[in-house]
């Protein structure tokens, strides 16, 4: 039976949390962690507005949505007015399961080989595996804080397509002109690229300078991207020439939207996610952003990459000795010595070539977030 190292490896480092909680009795915050916090959620419900409420009795799938609706769904995402005709937007439950139905679809399409440019989902290497799809990851490198392709990596590695993760993976910082031109580049070579954006913030969406055709593919989550993980959903953006396919497989992988998938989409084309829920999710992440970048600015061995944006943000260290190797022990005595724990960049698929790091959740509770982050930070100083 295969497992997945990385959650494994998750479950240590929530294990030596509750350990030390028990010990010490007081909660220790993880700075890294997914959901946020009651007064990001007290900051959002002030402005939150949702649709009626979906009845419960009968099945939603894509199509019990109107084309009017879908296709402002594809509008807001900014797929153009003139090409919204031949293009579908496949409405799923999460982007976990669209990675699904993707990888599935590139299987039965034949391809034969993709190429996973990290740091991207961890469910992307194991879905390839599970359906057998043949897979390789490059790198991407930063020089000077500015993201590198391994474009020469890629071209030599017999990859007929591309995952692309935009924002990349847990940093908040979207491809530059640079970076687009690569992807362009290798585009324009034939590979097919799949963009995944579920935390593409609007306006940012990769649509914008790609329109889609039958090798270019997109997967988002607006409600995701602005960290409402309870009430979302998931599109796969893609030509209709593969309609008929995924509408047909959707059935095996996932079956029928939820009551509240269909909420979302709803919410997402309204007014009130625009021009309410983003701006306050905006206000309250930036505060968060201005509080951690004062408290990096102490430790001159830490950096981010800049003109980020978006709550996951990740912290990268130049240190002197090579503190990775023993994962499990080096958190441990983080975790007892400052009373703060993270998820360290290497399970969010950074090399550890790349240095030490690990990601920052900027919808945490203020106070307890510059705390934590201040203590993990003095621990590290004594490495630097």
């Amino acid at each position: 039976m295969s497992f997945i190292n990385e959650i494994f490896t998750l479950d240590e480092i929530f294990s030596l949390e509750q350990r030390a909680s028990k010990k010490y009795g007081i909660q220790i915050p993880n700075v890294s962690y997914w959901d946020s916090s009651e007064s990001f959620q007290k900051h959002m419900k002030q402005v939150l507005v949702l649709p009626p409420a979906s009845l419960p009795w009968n099945y939603y799938y894509t199509y019990s949505i109107s084309l009017e609706d879908r296709q402002q769904v594809l509008k807001n995402l900014g797929v153009q007015v003139q090409d919204s005709q031949s293009i579908m937007g496949l409405l799923l439950q999460s982007s976990t399961i669209a990675i699904v139905n993707m990888i599935n679809l590139l299987v039965n399409y034949n391809y034969k080989k993709i190429c996973i440019i990290q740091p991207a989902y961890f469910s992307v290497a194991s879905c390839c595996s599970m359906l057998s799809l043949e897979y390789g990851m490059e790198q991407i490198s930063f020089t000077d804080g500015h993201p590198q392709l391994p474009v020469k990596a890629i071209i030599s590695g017999g990859y007929d397509c591309i995952w692309f993760t935009s924002p990349i993976f847990c940093t908040g910082y979207y491809p530059d002109s640079n970076c687009i031109n690569d992807l362009k580049q290798l585009k324009s070579m034939g590979l097919t690229l799949i963009f995944d954006e579920s935390l593409a913030l609007p306006g940012t969406e990769l649509v914008r300078h790609f329109p889609i055709n039958k090798k270019i593919f997109a997967i988002y989550s607006p409600h995701k991207a602005i960290s409402m993980n309870g009430l979302k959903f998931s599109v796969l953006v893609c030509d209709k020439n593969y309609e008929d396919f995924l509408e047909q497989w959707v059935d095996v992988f996932s079956g029928a939207l939820s009551g509240s998938n269909r909420d979302a989409v709803f919410h997402y084309i309204s007014d009130n996610y625009f021009d309410a829920c983003y701006p306050a999710y905006k206000e309250y992440i930036g505060k968060a952003k201005q509080a951690i970048d004062k408290i990096i600015e102490r430790f001159p061995f830490a950096f981010m990459l800049p003109n980020t944006d978006g709550h996951y943000i990740s912290v990268f260290m130049d240190l002197k000795t090579n503190i990775i190797k023993d994962g499990s022990h080096l958190l441990e005595d983080v975790i007892n010595t400052s009373m703060a724990s993270f998820i360290p960049s290497t399970l969010n698929g950074f090399d550890t070539s790349q240095g030490f790091g690990f990601r920052i959740n900027l919808t945490m509770d203020f106070e307890e977030l510059k705390g934590a982050l201040t203590r993990i930070m003095q621990y590290f100083s004594a490495y630097a």
